[in-house]
């Protein structure tokens, strides 16, 4: 059995090369900085792993002895332009680093993933790109450091004869992508977002599983020191565009934007961008490398002698587009066994859960499958989810989990899926939809079909999902809510949630069902959606926004203290017909203590830029304006009260269901980087 050593696989394509060497017999070490789901996915497939810092050789040095190759895939593939010094050193400082340990060890092959930036784009599309180009532009720290690493690479081929053996691989598609490299971001906004318009100038799509077999075949019979290129379907911007419509609910797009304006808006918009400390969107140095121009190349030498296969535009497109929609909805990971716990619920009640996927519920569901923090609320039990049909066949789960497709909405659908429950943990609701009425739709008039097929059942505990919104925000007079707040629902949010919160405990009331309302505040936690990913990223930058001073008060909710009040209320029969405040113990929280304990967690400064409370009411106002024509617009909703105090206590909580938070917000900051 021939040893190897692959760097890079908790990343894309590094990964699939891992599994591929593993799948042919190979004796596979990896080297890793940390795990992550990747690394999980290759141990237990057989990899062999060691944590180590590829600049400290003696971190690493014994595990490059009596081996037959190293396919050296890390690096940190990214668009940005800040933090030039760490991208390239995390591209050509590793490698430096990194090859000349394994000629040390006189490790006989390296075979090295560069990257087709190096071999530059075509401004003719009748004209490839091959092996012996090399770009003109030095468009990003990560094209700077792959240029410095590949001149490094030849000087090693050059004095020592090394036999080092590149691939050069394209925009690359495929499945386990952990951190959405610049490709898989692209598609991803398109598929959440769609887009209108388009521009001149052409890609290369290629698969990320033909890649790695295709470098696998290089280490058994590729020529000593080969280049190749590892391309894909050469198509143009508006192809690729055309092509993810096809697959996804947007039109194609029909507007056609120049270079010459893309260049001239980078250039202008650049001052502004730089006047806060930030960097662009997009440098004007970028948009004149990419656009008008063709990323198209030739691998033919790869397909001749490595077996190399391009797939089609439209396989690799809906293959992505579905992983898109994994990746948005958060079910990449859910379902998956991670670790076994001893305390295991053997509850027989059937429970059917609504708003999977989602945030909360996707969450929930991963604590039932592998226990929460502690191993606590792990269970067997038989759980119905209700799904959209639009999310059909991204959920993989036990056996003891089903899945029936219909809306919330439709009255039969509802009917069907509380077949043989015992208990219901209503947590689907609509959030942000572009038009009011979905709100009502959803949160109010769902919830009442909820609870109406309940009755006919005779099914009668059900939890709900509130938010702190029903009662608004605090006042002069009392600026955090209590147990004993009157509702004030803030805005058609607010009052959709309220009306079906309501009609549940009404019922409660009339001894129809026994009900319980959970009213959350600011979410945190695992399986964050992109809005909150987004959100982390103003972290990065040199200052951060704020919306109002800063001093109001603020409670969050961590999804793991949710998930436990639902299970830890469900069998009491003193929480019928009453609401629960649910939220960490830190009630006089300012928003700049938060935004400084997440600054710090992150390893970042907090340089905050606040935005006056009248600004935050001028977005109120426009929240106001918008809502008159039946239109919602997240940003302008969620900044028109940011400047509120929005806060509460948790004592009814813990003194009828022995409700206790398990995260403070220093201990919830430190997980979030994780998530970026």
């Amino acid at each position: 059995m021939k040893k190897v050593v692959v760097t890079g696989a908790s990343g894309h394509i590094g990964f699939h090369v891992a599994k591929e060497l593993l799948s042919r017999g190979y004796d596979t070490t990896i080297l890793i900085r940390r795990e992550n789901l990747n690394v999980f996915k290759l141990k237990k497939l057989g990899a062999k792993t060691h944590n180590c810092d590829l600049l400290n050789p003696e971190s690493y040095a014994n595990q490059l002895t009596h081996i037959d190759a190293v396919f050296h895939l890390a690096a940190e593939n990214t668009t940005s332009r800040s933090n030039e010094d760490r991208i390239i050193q995390n591209t050509a400082g590793i490698t430096e680093v990194f090859f000349n340990s394994c000629l040390e060890q006189k490790v006989p092959i390296l075979i090295y993933t560069s990257s087709v930036v190096v071999l530059g784009r075509s401004e003719n599309k009748d004209v490839l790109i091959t092996e012996n180009d090399r770009t003109k532009f030095i468009e990003s720290p990560y094209v700077n450091g792959k240029l410095i690493a590949e001149d490094f690479v030849e000087s090693l081929i050059q004095e020592k004869n090394a036999d080092i053996r590149r691939v050069y691989p394209s925009w690359v598609i495929g499945p386990n992508d952990p951190k959405m490299t610049p490709p898989h971001k692209i598609i991803t906004d398109y598929v959440s977002k769609g887009q209108p318009f388009y521009f001149s100038g052409g890609i290369s799509l290629a698969s990320v599983t033909e890649i790695a077999k295709a470098q696998v075949n290089l280490f058994e019979r590729g020529e000593k020191q080969g280049k190749y290129i590892l391309g894909g379907s050469n198509v143009t911007f508006k192809e690729f565009y055309d092509t993810l419509s096809d697959y996804s609910l947007f039109s194609k797009p029909v507007i056609k934007i120049p270079k010459w304006l893309i260049v001239l808006g980078a250039r202008m918009t650049a001052p502004i961008f730089k006047l806060f400390g930030m960097q662009p969107i997009l440098e004007a140095s970028y948009a004149k490398s990419v656009f008008g121009n063709f990323s198209w190349y030739d691998s033919s030498k790869a397909v001749q002698d490595l077996d190399y296969k391009i797939i089609p535009t439209k396989e690799l497109i809906s293959d992505a587009v579905h992983e898109a929609n994994k990746r948005i909805t958060g079910t990449t990971k859910l379902g998956m066994k991670l670790k076994e716990n001893a305390n295991v619920s053997k509850e027989e009640g059937k429970l059917l859960i609504t708003g999977a996927p989602g945030w909360l519920a996707n969450r929930m569901i991963d604590i039932m499958i592998n226990g929460d923090i502690d191993g606590e609320f792990q269970s067997n039990r038989a759980v119905r989810l209700l799904v959209q049909k639009s999310h059909s066949d991204l959920l993989d789960l036990p056996s003891n989990y089903e899945i029936v497709y219909g809306d919330i909405t439709n009255k039969k659908d509802i009917s069907d899926a509380l077949d043989g429950v015992t208990s219901v943990f209503h947590i689907a609701g609509a959030i942000y939809p572009s038009k009011i009425k979905v709100l009502y739709q959803v949160n109010e008039k769902g919830t009442q079909n909820l609870v109406d097929a309940c009755i006919e059942k005779n099914i009668r505990r059900i939890i709900y999902m509130s938010t702190d919104s029903v009662c608004g925000h605090g006042t002069k007079k009392k600026r955090i809510f209590d147990e004993y707040n009157i509702a004030s629902p803030y805005k058609n949010y607010g009052k959709s949630k309220y009306l079906g919160e309501k009609y549940l405990l009404d019922q409660t009331k009339k001894g129809f069902v026994d009900g319980t309302s959970m009213r959350g505040f600011w979410f945190f936690g695992p399986f964050a959606p992109p809005r909150q990913l987004n959100f982390l990223g103003m972290f990065s930058w040199p200052k951060q926004l704020v919306f109002g001073n800063g001093r109001n008060f603020r409670s969050t909710s961590h999804v793991d203290d949710i998930v436990q009040a639902f299970f830890k209320a469900e069998k009491k029969e003193n929480t019928y017909g009453k609401w629960y405040w649910i939220a960490g113990n830190e009630h006089t929280m300012s928003v700049d203590d938060i935004y400084q304990t997440i600054a710090k967690s992150l390893g970042t400064d907090y340089k905050p830029i606040h935005l006056p409370n009248w600004m935050c009411s001028m977005f109120s106002l426009a929240d106001s304006m918008l809502g008159l024509f039946g239109f919602l617009h997240p940003t302008i909703h969620a900044a028109g009260k940011f400047h509120y105090d929005i806060a509460g206590k948790i004592d009814a909580a813990k003194r009828d269901f022995n409700y206790e938070p398990k995260f403070s917000f220093e201990e919830t900051a430190k997980g979030l980087k994780e998530l970026i």
